[in-house]
């Protein structure tokens, strides 16, 4: 190769591992790259201004059981209501799947979610899945589509302490119990985006947060 085109190669090639490698460094530590925010609107039907971030977080849990190579998925962002000065805080979960069920002749559809904890840098942080909805409280729709139209979305509240934490975590997982009575762990899958929607949604709302 012509040694000014190796010249002219490396420093790109080079580039390109560091911003891979700075990716890696960002979903791992939690931190939101320069620049990336979320972003609030005004749901006209209601009066309630809603903050929400560019794009869901992508969690996994493998079913090796069932089918090889296929897993069910949990989407999931943040959002912060303000109505009037009074904030409350809400964790959307998009729940979809690429196991064909159905195939095996049982229900085609992943179970009900019974018990979920957020595992927050090794500690557990239980929600109140009894309080689940599907839809944003006295206003419009949501902000976030799962990544298949089958995906089932669930809305569930935070408090504003719940969501300090989770803006400061170094890592984030998720446990279930579903209502087959099956436990279920969920990893973060890295490849889809980097877990710091904590992080933005604190970025725009410092002072109501503890």
């Amino acid at each position: 190769m012509d040694a000014s085109i190796t010249r002219t190669v490396r420093p790109i090639w080079l580039g390109s591992v560091l911003a891979a490698l700075t990716g890696m460094l960002l979903a791992a530590c939690g931190v939101a790259a320069p620049g990336q925010r979320a972003t609030e609107y005004l749901d006209e039907s209601s009066g309630v201004t809603i903050t929400r971030v560019a794009a869901p977080f992508t969690f996994y849990s493998d079913d090796p059981s069932r089918a090889a190579n296929a897993r069910d998925y949990l989407d999931a962002a943040p959002l912060a209501l303000n109505r009037s000065g009074r904030y409350s805080w809400w964790l959307w979960l998009g729940e979809w799947s690429t196991i064909d069920r159905g195939a095996s002749g049982g229900d085609s559809r992943l179970p009900d979610i019974a018990v979920l904890q957020l595992i927050v840098d090794g500690e557990p942080m239980e929600l109140d899945i009894q309080a689940r909805t599907g839809r944003i409280p006295g206003a419009g729709p949501l902000p976030y589509v799962g990544t298949l139209d089958t995906a089932k979305s669930i809305l569930l509240p935070l408090t504003s302490s719940q969501v300090a934490r989770l803006s400061r975590a170094a890592s984030i997982s998720i446990r279930t119990e579903m209502t087959d009575g099956e436990v279920r762990h969920w990893q973060p899958w890295l490849r889809r985006a980097s877990w710091t929607n904590f992080v933005e949604i604190a970025a725009v709302h410092p002072g109501e947060l503890p």
